[in-house]
This record gives structure tokens, sequence and C-alpha cells, in this order.
């Protein structure tokens, strides 16, 4: 059944939020289709005959979980974890509540975070930086709130797992968050030259422009996530090259 998602995606385009909106409401109708009418996963994906917007719900879908099932893990969702993520995942103001009535379904229990997190990353399957970019933004929620609870820090761990992100570090403390540090938001070494700092820079800069994004077809959530990465990318080059002295 699709009549959800199409009857979604038209209210979030007339709405006045674009192609996010419309993606958003994509999202909502296929909550719908799944919560009410209870025949969403009927139809295979394939059936929708859009693969991009296909790739887009499963992202929606994946991030609203596991944002929502991370808020619950320690015991409590807090009022600071629901708005860091609303913050990380810029949903738009019209779709807010549809949104929050799939979280609120998601943070009714934990368990199953791992099946969301494996669609995500068979989904996107070699981008690895859009999977590090959510393991960052989930990594923002879970510090919203105060220091890292144990369990938090043991969803983090076996979402960089299933993503095939190896040895990642998660801080303790919001004061910790490797983007206080302009050499850690570029991942370069303190003492790397300027020349690898700028190839660094560049790289960077090519992987996470919005036109390069949308022509592979990456959600509009995730572009907003790459832009708002983008902007600390070119903040942290300009400070090391202030400290050195750059022209």
């Amino acid at each position: 059944m699709i009549w959800g998602k199409i009857i979604g995606a038209m209210l979030g385009f007339v709405l006045g939020h674009g192609l996010l909106g419309a993606i958003v409401g994509l999202i909502v109708g296929h909550w719908f289709d799944t919560h009410v009418l209870g025949r969403g996963n009927k139809r295979p994906a394939a059936n929708l005959g859009n693969r991009n917007a296909e790739r887009q719900r499963v992202f929606s879908s994946a991030v609203v979980n596991l944002a929502a099932k991370l808020s619950k893990i320690d015991g409590v969702v807090t009022r600071e974890e629901v708005d860091a993520f609303k913050a990380q995942f810029s949903i738009p103001p019209a779709q807010m509540a549809a949104i929050a009535a799939m979280y609120d379904d998601a943070k009714r229990d934990p368990a199953g975070y791992e099946i969301h997190a494996h669609r995500l990353a068979e989904e996107f399957v070699g981008e690895t930086i859009l999977l590090a970019e959510v393991l960052e933004a989930l990594h923002h929620i879970a510090l919203a709130d105060g220091p890292m609870h144990p369990a938090e820090r043991r969803f983090l761990e076996t979402v960089a797992s299933i993503f095939g992100i190896i040895g990642r570090h998660f801080a303790e403390q919001a004061t910790e968050l490797p983007d206080r540090d302009p050499y850690a938001v570029l991942g370069v070494a303190r003492a790397a030259p300027m020349t690898e700092i700028k190839a660094t820079w560049r790289r960077l800069t090519r992987e996470h422009h919005p036109d390069t994004l949308m022509a592979k077809g990456m959600p509009p959530e995730y572009i907003e996530l790459a832009t708002k990465k983008m902007a600390a990318i070119n903040a942290a080059y300009d400070s090391i090259r202030a400290e050195r002295g750059e022209a």
C-alpha cells in the first residue's frame, strides 16, 4: 500500500518545504501505511519506481529510529536530547508533529536499534563519509544532556561497528567534542605540513559539497548535515591558516 506515501509526499511539498518537505512527507506517509493501514511493508521497495526516493526514505526512517532509541537507552528521554535531534537533522516545522509521533513510537523501547543501523549501512554501503556524519550527529545527541552514559557508549560503539567504522573515539563530555580542535575537524596531525593540510581541506570540501551530494542522490537531510560540516571544515582551515600566518 503506497497511498500514505503519495499523500504524505504531496502534503509535504504543498506545505512549502520543497523537496525536503516532500521527503519528510513521504516518510510520514510510510509511517501511516505501516502503523495505521498495517500494510506498509508488503510492497517491495523496487515497486516505488524511484531509487533515490527509497534511499531518502531509508535514511530518514533510520535516523529517526536511531536518535529516539539512543535517547531512551539510558532510561530517560530528555528535552535536551530531543532538541539536539531536531538541530542535527533540520526537520521542517510543519512536519514536526508527525515526526514526533514516529519518534515517540521508536523511543518506547531502545531494543532493536541494530536493525536500523544495518538497514542504513546496507542502503549506503561504501558511503563512509555519510555514515560517519550520522554517527557524529548521534554522538552530539548522546552528549546533549550531560556526560555520556555507559549504555550510550555501547550503543554508539555497536552502531560504529555496524557502519564499519573501526576505532572511533567517543568523547565523554560535550566540551571534548572533536570539532573544538581544527586539526581534528580536518583529521590531520598537528605537526602536518601546510601542503598536506591544504590537500586534505580540498578533498573534504569536494566530498561535502551540496552539488556533489545531490548528484549522488543523497538524502536532503544529509545534505543539510554535510553543509554544516563543510562550514566547520572551512572554519577549521581558516583557523589553522591564521595560526600559521598563512596569507
